[in-house]
Protein backbone atom coordinates (compact mmCIF):
# COMPACT_ATOMS: atom_id res chain seq x y z
CA UNK A 1 0.00 0.00 0.00
CA UNK A 2 1.54 3.45 -1.30
CA UNK A 3 1.40 6.00 1.31
CA UNK A 4 -0.32 9.52 -0.15
CA UNK A 5 0.19 11.52 2.33
CA UNK A 6 0.60 12.02 6.23
CA UNK A 7 -0.36 15.16 8.58
CA UNK A 8 0.00 15.85 12.28
CA UNK A 9 -2.39 17.84 14.11
CA UNK A 10 -2.31 19.26 17.40
CA UNK A 11 -5.35 17.23 19.13
CA UNK A 12 -5.46 15.09 22.14
CA UNK A 13 -7.94 12.00 20.45
CA UNK A 14 -10.13 11.00 23.45
CA UNK A 15 -11.79 7.88 23.63
CA UNK A 16 -15.26 8.61 25.00
CA UNK A 17 -15.26 6.36 27.57
CA UNK A 18 -18.01 7.90 29.46
CA UNK A 19 -19.97 7.65 26.23
CA UNK A 20 -21.43 9.86 23.72
CA UNK A 21 -25.08 10.29 24.72
CA UNK A 22 -27.37 12.27 23.11
CA UNK A 23 -26.42 15.79 23.61
CA UNK A 24 -25.46 16.89 20.17
CA UNK A 25 -23.47 19.87 21.86
CA UNK A 26 -20.51 17.61 23.23
CA UNK A 27 -19.57 16.27 19.68
CA UNK A 28 -20.29 19.97 18.27
CA UNK A 29 -17.48 21.51 20.32
CA UNK A 30 -15.22 19.09 19.81
CA UNK A 31 -15.94 19.37 15.95
CA UNK A 32 -15.50 23.00 15.93
CA UNK A 33 -12.39 22.92 18.09
CA UNK A 34 -10.60 20.13 15.10
CA UNK A 35 -11.85 22.50 12.14
CA UNK A 36 -10.10 25.39 14.08
CA UNK A 37 -6.79 23.58 14.23
CA UNK A 38 -7.40 22.31 10.64
CA UNK A 39 -7.63 26.10 9.78
CA UNK A 40 -5.03 27.35 11.67
CA UNK A 41 -2.72 24.92 10.21
CA UNK A 42 -4.09 25.32 6.88
CA UNK A 43 -5.11 21.74 6.05
CA UNK A 44 -7.66 22.13 3.61
CA UNK A 45 -7.18 20.37 0.36
CA UNK A 46 -8.64 19.10 -2.74
CA UNK A 47 -9.98 15.34 -2.53
CA UNK A 48 -7.99 12.55 -3.35
CA UNK A 49 -9.38 10.79 -6.67
CA UNK A 50 -9.19 7.84 -5.55
CA UNK A 51 -9.91 5.25 -2.76
CA UNK A 52 -8.03 5.47 0.64
CA UNK A 53 -7.60 3.23 3.98
CA UNK A 54 -6.52 5.99 6.88
CA UNK A 55 -4.11 5.05 10.01
CA UNK A 56 -4.94 7.05 12.34
CA UNK A 57 -1.81 7.32 15.37
CA UNK A 58 -2.99 8.88 18.60
CA UNK A 59 0.93 10.09 20.12
CA UNK A 60 0.00 10.01 23.92
CA UNK A 61 1.02 13.40 26.07
CA UNK A 62 3.05 13.62 29.21
CA UNK A 63 0.96 11.39 31.79
CA UNK A 64 -1.34 10.25 29.20
CA UNK A 65 -2.18 5.99 29.31
CA UNK A 66 -2.74 3.64 26.33
CA UNK A 67 -6.51 3.01 25.55
CA UNK A 68 -6.99 -0.34 25.35
CA UNK A 69 -7.08 -0.69 21.91
CA UNK A 70 -10.96 -1.68 21.20
CA UNK A 71 -11.58 1.86 22.21
CA UNK A 72 -8.60 3.53 20.11
CA UNK A 73 -11.27 4.82 16.93
CA UNK A 74 -13.71 5.68 19.02
CA UNK A 75 -15.12 9.14 20.12
CA UNK A 76 -13.01 11.86 18.78
CA UNK A 77 -11.73 9.88 15.76
CA UNK A 78 -15.09 9.99 13.83
CA UNK A 79 -15.30 13.97 14.53
CA UNK A 80 -11.51 13.99 13.41
CA UNK A 81 -13.02 11.90 10.21
CA UNK A 82 -15.87 14.37 9.78
CA UNK A 83 -13.70 17.34 9.85
CA UNK A 84 -11.13 16.04 7.55
CA UNK A 85 -14.09 15.42 5.10
CA UNK A 86 -15.22 19.17 5.28
CA UNK A 87 -11.80 20.44 4.43
CA UNK A 88 -12.04 18.43 0.94
CA UNK A 89 -9.62 15.61 1.93
CA UNK A 90 -12.59 13.33 0.36
CA UNK A 91 -15.51 13.40 -1.58
CA UNK A 92 -17.22 11.93 1.33
CA UNK A 93 -16.36 9.51 4.68
CA UNK A 94 -18.42 6.47 3.20
CA UNK A 95 -16.75 3.13 1.95
CA UNK A 96 -16.49 3.97 -1.40
CA UNK A 97 -13.51 6.96 -0.59
CA UNK A 98 -12.62 5.52 2.73
CA UNK A 99 -12.31 1.79 2.67
CA UNK A 100 -10.64 0.88 5.81
CA UNK A 101 -9.43 3.03 9.15
CA UNK A 102 -7.29 1.41 11.75
CA UNK A 103 -6.12 2.90 14.82
CA UNK A 104 -2.97 2.99 16.58
CA UNK A 105 -1.41 4.63 19.56
CA UNK A 106 2.16 5.92 20.00
CA UNK A 107 3.85 6.44 23.45
CA UNK A 108 7.51 7.07 22.17
CA UNK A 109 6.74 10.59 21.01
CA UNK A 110 5.39 12.19 24.44
CA UNK A 111 7.25 15.44 23.95
CA UNK A 112 5.60 16.17 20.94
CA UNK A 113 1.76 14.76 22.10
CA UNK A 114 -0.87 14.94 22.46
CA UNK A 115 -0.86 14.83 18.99
CA UNK A 116 -2.63 12.75 16.14
CA UNK A 117 -0.69 11.59 13.26
CA UNK A 118 -2.96 10.64 10.41
CA UNK A 119 -1.37 8.63 7.40
CA UNK A 120 -3.79 8.21 3.85
CA UNK A 121 -2.93 5.34 2.20
CA UNK A 122 -3.47 4.45 -1.56
CA UNK A 123 -5.96 1.88 -2.16
CA UNK A 124 -5.28 0.05 -5.24
CA UNK A 125 -7.57 -3.38 -4.28
CA UNK A 126 -10.66 -0.69 -4.50
CA UNK A 127 -12.29 -0.57 -8.08
CA UNK A 128 -14.46 1.95 -6.92
CA UNK A 129 -13.85 5.09 -9.56
CA UNK A 130 -14.48 8.93 -9.32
Amino acid sequence: MEIVHSAVIDLNLTNSNDGQGHAWYRTAAVKKAISEELRRKAMHREPFDFPVRLKITRILGPKQRLFDYDSVLRGSAKQLIDCLTDAGWWHDDGPKFITSVIGDQDATQRKNGPAVLIEVFRDDKCQHTF
